[in-house]
Order: structure tokens, then sequence, then C-alpha cells
């Protein structure tokens, strides 16, 4: 017990030397911390090789429960920069409480200037204030992301921003094709109806005139009873198209499609191309909603 305790003792003190550690940038230094990997995307799309990009949440992990660690403490501490999504649970819990602590890092909101909604079926598991936080899969709000990144890299990299300004233009002009993509592809299937285990894809169903219904019962695990009125209104309906994360279980997912003689689809919102994952979204939903 008391090699335990020692062995915890000396950890911490560590932890704090290398985190305390972490204040002084080398010069030269350019590095930006974002939570998510598609904030990383859109980063690069900008700024290219310029800028190392650290992300909070690595791949694979679940913003509601991700935790942090001391290399991604580091990391932050040594960013010159931090974009943040503004309504993640994560954010909440870990990152703003690491951030007020640090005033010197400048963090910019991505949610400041979007029209933001409620999340489906009582999304506040979400974020403490009941938005929901997926604004990065609309491409309209990516757009805007797009904006607040150049501006802000532009101001504090000036050399830069003729290279930003270049990047910048281009990548709107790819969010404008996708959109147009989208539009053409999804207009036949305005008003139409799918699943989800969890309800990602308000803001992007919201653009395209597409309806969510969320398995999730108030960001939990759905009891029999709402499993039941899921199912009666897939029938009721003609629902066959079930999408889930595939940072969640499917089983639930599942039972559903075997009695809906419907079809679970992984999807993943938070995979760190972006471009590539919603176009995939698109074809999804242009051939299976009917």
């Amino acid at each position: 017990m008391l090699t335990r305790h020692l062995y915890i003792t000396i950890f911490s003190f560590y932890c704090l030397f290398f985190l305390s550690s972490c204040n002084t940038r080398p010069a030269g230094h350019r590095m930006v911390t974002v939570s998510i990997l598609p904030q990383k995307y859109m980063v690069e799309k900008i700024a290219g090789d310029y800028l190392q990009v650290n992300v909070m949440i690595p791949p694979g992990m679940n913003p509601s429960t991700c935790d942090l660690n001391t290399g991604q403490l580091k990391n932050l501490y040594d960013s010159n920069l931090c974009f943040t999504i503004g309504h993640l649970p994560f954010e909440h819990t870990h990152l703003y409480p690491v951030l007020e602590k640090q005033k010197n890092i400048p963090v910019i909101n991505h949610s400041e200037n979007i029209h933001l909604l409620n999340g489906s079926c009582g999304h506040s598991h979400e974020s403490p204030d009941g938005i929901d936080p997926h604004i990065w899969l609309s491409p309209a709000n990516v757009k805007i992301m797009a904006t607040t990144i150049f501006q802000t890299l532009s101001k504090h990299y000036p050399g830069q921003q003729e290279l930003f300004e270049k990047n910048y233009h281009l990548f709107v002009q790819e969010l404008d094709r996708i959109d147009r993509q989208t539009q053409l592809a999804l207009a036949p299937k305005q008003e139409k109806t799918f699943l989800i285990y969890h309800p990602a894809l308000t803001y992007f169903a919201a653009d395209y005139g597409l309806k969510q219904i969320s398995i999730e019962e108030d960001g939990k695990e759905p009891s029999p009873e709402h499993l039941k009125e899921i199912i009666d209104l897939a029938i009721e309906k003609d629902i066959r198209l079930i999408l889930i994360q595939s940072q969640f279980d499917k089983s639930n997912a599942q039972s559903i499609a075997r009695q809906i003689n419907g079809k679970v689809i992984s999807i993943d919102p938070l995979a760190e191309n972006w471009e590539e994952e919603i176009n995939k979204l698109i074809r999804l939903l242009g051939e299976m909603l009917h």
C-alpha cells in the first residue's frame, strides 16, 4: 500500500512539473489546438503545412466521455491559439477549466457566428445549455467556420496572410460545390425521415429539408417503451434507414432494423477527412431515403 501511495505521489509531482514546464514556447513554434478532427481538416485546408495542429479529442473517442492526458495538455500549453466547437461536453468539463487558467492562449469559439439549434429529443446531454453542438456537419456552417479560421490565422500570422487567403478561397469554392451537390442530390428527398442512434445530423437535416428521429432517449439508452414507439413510427412512415456513429454500440439499432426490414449504416461525424465523410453521407441519403 505504501509503495502504491508513493507511486501516485511521484506520478502527480511529475505531471505538475511536466505541465508547468510547458508554458514557455520555443522560438518559432507554430501550433494551434482544436477540439475535434474535422476542425484539424479545416485549419490545414487554410494553413497548409505551415502550422502543427493539436487535436484534443483523438480518433475513436466519444466527446461525451473523453478525458485529458498529459500529452494533450502539453500540446495545448504549447499552442498559440485554441479553436473550440463551443458546446461539446468535453469542452465544458475538461477543456474550458484548463483554458481559464491559461490566459495567454486565445480561445476562438466556432459557434459564435452560427445560428445554433436545440438538439433533437432533449439534447441537454450534449451541452449544459441544451444546444446541439454538431455545427460542423453543415457545409454552410463550415463555410462560416472557415472564415473564422482565415481571419484568426491572418491576424496571428500576418506574414502568411497571402497563403491563407489563397487557400481559404479554394476551400470556400469546394464548400460551395459540396452544397450545390447536396441540394441536387437531396432535393427529391424533402421531408423524408431517417432514424439515427445519436442525433448528430440536426444542422445537416435542417439545411436540406430532412427529418431525423433519434433512437437515443434524452441522451441515454432507449427504454423498451421508446424502442416500441420508434418501431411503430418507422413502420407507419416506411422508414428503412438507420444511421449510427462508429463510436456507439449497434445492438439497439440492429434490433430495430430487424423489425422494420431496415438497414443499419455506420457513419463517422468525427472523421478527420470531413469532405470524404460528408460526400459519403450525401450519397448514402440520396440512394437510401425513400
